[in-house]
């Protein structure tokens, strides 16, 4: 049988059909959206991993170091922290983390990497994240967990002297 209708044929041919939902296929709404998917800004990279780091038990806040508008001087001045520090501190575990956010073609500067060094010397980890995925990957088979420690009770003296807490009378005036 051919794929063309003929002459006193009630029915279309299967080729009426394809050729019919070609068609529809070829003129249906489609996205017109045909560029890649952009990368993840710094800002919002780094406000993931704040929120990974603390809905996984850990403790993380983002550094601020653009400085304070002054309205006296009416310009900005700068910050009073040290240049270099990562974009975001952490506690995990009791590991005190330092996390770098760099996207894109951004590196670390000079004065980062000093800052990272001396961290690392005094026992920080630092990390540089290029992206989520990376850095959550990092996170798992960097970060183990350690046993959960008791919590001091601050309001009795602690049997451990480093736990203890100080003595807040010695700090009143007399």
């Amino acid at each position: 049988m051919s794929q063309h209708q003929t002459p006193g044929m009630d029915k279309p041919v299967p080729g009426f059909r394809q050729l019919q939902a070609f068609i529809t296929e070829q003129t249906a709404r489609k996205s017109r959206s045909t560029s890649k998917p952009r990368n993840e800004t710094a800002n919002a990279l780094t406000r993931r991993i704040v929120q990974y780091v603390r809905a996984n038990g850990g403790w993380a806040s983002r550094i601020n170091s653009t400085g304070t508008y002054r309205a006296d001087l009416k310009k900005f001045v700068n910050s009073q922290q040290v240049s270099g520090l990562p974009d975001v501190l952490a506690c995990i575990n009791g590991q005190f983390v330092g996390i770098e956010v760099k996207v894109g073609k951004d590196r670390l500067s000079e004065m980062q990497k000093q800052t990272h060094a001396d961290l690392t010397d005094a026992g920080a980890i630092i990390y540089v994240a290029h992206s989520f995925d990376e850095f959550t990957a990092w996170f798992k088979s960097y970060i183990i967990p350690i046993p959960q420690r008791p919590i001091p009770i601050y309001h009795q003296r602690h049997p451990i002297p480093h736990l203890a807490t100080p003595d807040l009378d010695s700090f009143k005036k007399n």
